[in-house]
């Protein structure tokens, strides 16, 4: 588990928008890492957890309520130049008493900022997923269809791509957000 705090910037019955500065600070879980082909997966659990920077890049989430995935749009920090797209593959977002709550199912999808060309990233890490029977063969299936949809919506300039999202910012009066202290203990919201 990987959170990070953001900022909401819409939260429409059609849309979510999540801002991520740089510089926020979010926690994961420790253990020992060496599982999966990158060898970035858990091993085990130790119960704790360890901060976890984000750097580099603002980045702009968009998911439409029950979509099983996140559009991500990234700026360099320096220059607020537009650097990558991001199709994150994901369950849903879930409501919670302190934000939203997802689960990541391993296949990604980048794009340079003009959205031409689109590449699969970690296919690898989902044939490793369903080796170890997180994910059956019909489940990865399903992922990597959501991730053509996802495609196939931004392609076609339907919401929420049928606005230019390359040019928005901030408010300038934001600052970096930070988890509560409680941000591991919450409900679902009803």
């Amino acid at each position: 588990m990987t959170v990070f705090p953001q900022i909401v910037v819409i939260d429409e019955p059609e849309l979510i928008a999540t801002y991520m500065p740089a510089g926020v600070v979010g926690k994961r879980r420790t253990g020992p890492r060496g599982g999966g082909p990158q060898g970035r997966h858990l091993v085990r659990w130790d119960r704790g957890y360890e901060d976890r920077p984000w750097t580099g890049t603002n980045v702009l989430m968009l998911h439409r309520p029950g979509d099983p995935y996140s559009v991500w749009s990234a700026w360099d920090v320096g220059d607020w130049r537009q650097v990558w797209w991001y199709v994150n593959l994901e369950d849903p977002w879930r409501r919670t008493t302190i934000g939203f709550d997802s689960r990541d199912r391993e296949l990604d999808l980048w794009a340079e900022p003009d959205r031409v060309v689109w590449h699969w990233k970690d296919e690898d890490e989902l044939a490793w997923a369903i080796g170890q029977g997180r994910f059956t063969s019909a489940e990865a299936a399903s992922i990597r269809a959501d991730g053509e949809q996802a495609l196939d919506l931004i392609r076609r300039a339907q919401p929420p791509f049928d606005r230019d999202w390359s040019a928005w910012r901030p408010d300038r009066t934001w600052t970096v957000p930070v988890l509560p202290a409680d941000w591991n203990v919450y409900d679902s919201a009803a």
